[in-house]
């Protein structure tokens, strides 16, 4: 189970007097703390705890309620019976003014009886995602391609599913308490499935048996968009469970071809939006589709060593970012004249030109081929 300060104070009887709907927020950990201002010592969503000592007045207070919310801190618990015989008013009116989650500790209960019961929480989540993580092993697997159709289907059986399947995608910020998330929705809905997070993404493999696999998948983003933020999703057409891995990949690539769309996107990608991505998934024959990567991408891996595979994410990431020199030194983490210089050597190394359109298209279907490639 999750842990939020919604379920932590649900299990202790305590009652939220703001912030109903952040309280529903991922709690990453518990601080005790008196100090008027702990920001500088903490990286966000942590559950604070504190008997405000050291608050005094309403100035004070209400600074501290802005500082916490601004730092996007899980919650505050505040200790009455030391410093404050209740909750200070002017404390309550700004939690509720920025809608943060505050609850009452009363005098009986000990702060290291919430830090207890916390850890345990987030113990079970460890053990939760090191199950998760076996998982991706087994979806790794599957996904290979190098299994026979009894196989595959003995290794998918422990999880109900039979004969045939669909895969749903989603791209939310926070992939491991999204995966937790999606397989309490699936449990709850009674689907045979099975949940990893493969490549950035919350994979789920469902038995597709008397469910619709795009409503499916819409109605488990909608859910996850209202906890987690904006959430992309994607659902494969129903098949054969032998064909898991194709189904993987036109949910994947549905996903990439909406993303890469100027303009309205659907609510969730589906085989009819795959566009350019059908011709990939059309190739039957993964030899002649990696004989055909080698030969566009091979050039900058091998001509440049161990920095091949640098200029190759570098290539990549450019692509994705429409060719905006900018975005996409950002999310390399370089200065744009750094990408520059890199984009300017694969054009040495290939001799093709990025200011050529049939260039740019080869060397995207190169990129997005090889990852279909076994």
């Amino acid at each position: 189970m999750e842990l939020t300060v919604e379920s932590l104070i649900g299990e202790l009887g305590l009652e939220l007097v703001s912030g109903q709907e952040a309280a529903q927020a991922h709690v990453r950990w518990v601080h005790s703390t008196e100090l008027p201002d702990p920001t500088p010592w903490l990286k966000g969503g942590e559950l604070l705890l504190s008997t405000g000592i050291q608050l005094t007045g309403p100035k004070s207070q209400r600074e501290l309620v802005d500082r916490l919310a601004d730092h996007q801190i899980a919650g505050l618990g505040f200790g009455t019976g030391f410093a404050h015989k209740r909750l200070p008013a002017a404390l309550v009116t700004a939690a509720r003014r920025r809608e943060f989650p505050l609850f009452e500790v009363p005098y009986e209960l000990p702060f290291i009886a919430i830090t207890e019961r916390a850890f345990a929480q987030l113990l079970d989540e460890r053990y939760e995602l090191l199950q998760r993580t076996m998982v991706g092993d087994v979806l790794a697997e599957v996904l290979s391609g190098h299994l026979y159709p009894e196989d595959l289907q003995a290794r998918l059986r422990p999880f109900g599913i039979g004969e045939h399947v669909a895969v749903l995608a989603f791209k939310p910020p926070d992939p491991g308490a999204a995966a937790a998330a999606v397989e309490r929705i699936l449990a709850r809905e009674r689907v045979p499935s099975l949940v990893a997070i493969r490549v950035g993404l919350v994979c789920a493999v469902i038995d597709p048996d008397g469910v619709a696999p795009l409503e499916l998948a819409r109605a488990i983003r909608a859910e996850l968009a209202s906890r987690f933020g904006e959430v992309r999703a994607a659902a494969s057409r129903a098949t054969a469970t032998h064909s898991l891995r194709m189904a993987f990949h036109e949910a994947r690539c549905a996903l990439e071809a909406v993303r890469l769309r100027n303009g309205s996107a659907p609510e969730v990608a589906s085989y009819a939006d795959l566009g350019a991505f059908q011709l990939l998934l059309s190739v039957q024959d993964d030899e002649a589709l990696s004989s055909y990567c080698r030969s566009v991408l091979e050039p900058i891996e091998q001509g440049e060593g161990e920095y091949g595979d640098e200029l190759v994410r570098s290539l990549d990431v450019f692509i994705e970012h429409n060719g905006h020199w900018e975005k996409a030194a950002n999310a390399l983490f370089c200065h744009r004249h750094t990408l520059r210089y890199r984009i300017r050597r694969i054009e040495q190394l290939t001799g093709r030109d990025f200011s050529n359109a049939r260039d740019r298209i080869e060397f995207w279907l190169a990129l997005r081929g090889r990852e279909l490639a076994r």
